[in-house]
């Protein structure tokens, strides 16, 4: 005689999951590897490999895992920029937003910034040689993203007013 088998309905029903595509995964990780990236440049990237779909589970898969974290890198980018390598608020909010920073999470770190005044001053001291002109002084200001005025303070500071 035979007895009919009945499943359980845990076994018929098929839990809808997240499945992540493990070649996706692998795609992530190895582009992760060259530097920390916002996860509009991880999405970028997934695109341009033909992984749209992939995609949205992917990040989700490393944001839970805390391997990409936007804000994390907002901040250290913000931290990393403040020393001799420092550059204006504007420059870098610009190169943050290219990068695809989220822009109420730039704004917010940007506002935390030290005064530019010291670091003005402390580029223009450990930067110049004696005799180096005003105008050189200046250059160098502008090429790091400093606002006019924020410069012209600094040259006052530091060479005197003409």
């Amino acid at each position: 005689m035979r007895t009919s088998r009945k499943s359980s309905p845990s076994r018929t029903a098929i839990q809808p999951r997240n499945i992540i595509d493990p070649f996706a995964l692998q795609e992530s990780v190895k582009y992760l590897a060259g530097r920390d990236r916002f996860e509009a440049e991880l999405r970028a990237h997934l695109t341009s490999k033909q992984m749209i779909e992939e995609a949205d589970a992917v990040i989700e898969h490393l944001r839970r895992r805390r391997i990409i974290d936007d804000g994390k890198l907002i901040q250290n980018l913000v931290e990393r920029n403040a020393g001799k390598r420092a550059v204006g608020k504007e420059k870098l909010r610009a190169e943050l937003l290219r990068r695809g920073a989220p822009e109420v999470e730039v704004d917010m770190a940007l506002a935390e910034t030290s005064e530019p005044e010291e670091t003005l001053d402390r580029l223009l001291t450990e930067k110049l040689r004696p005799g180096d002109s005003r105008a050189k002084a200046g250059r160098f200001l502008v090429s790091r993203g400093f606002e006019e005025e924020q410069i012209e303070s600094a040259l006052d500071r530091h060479f005197g007013t003409d």
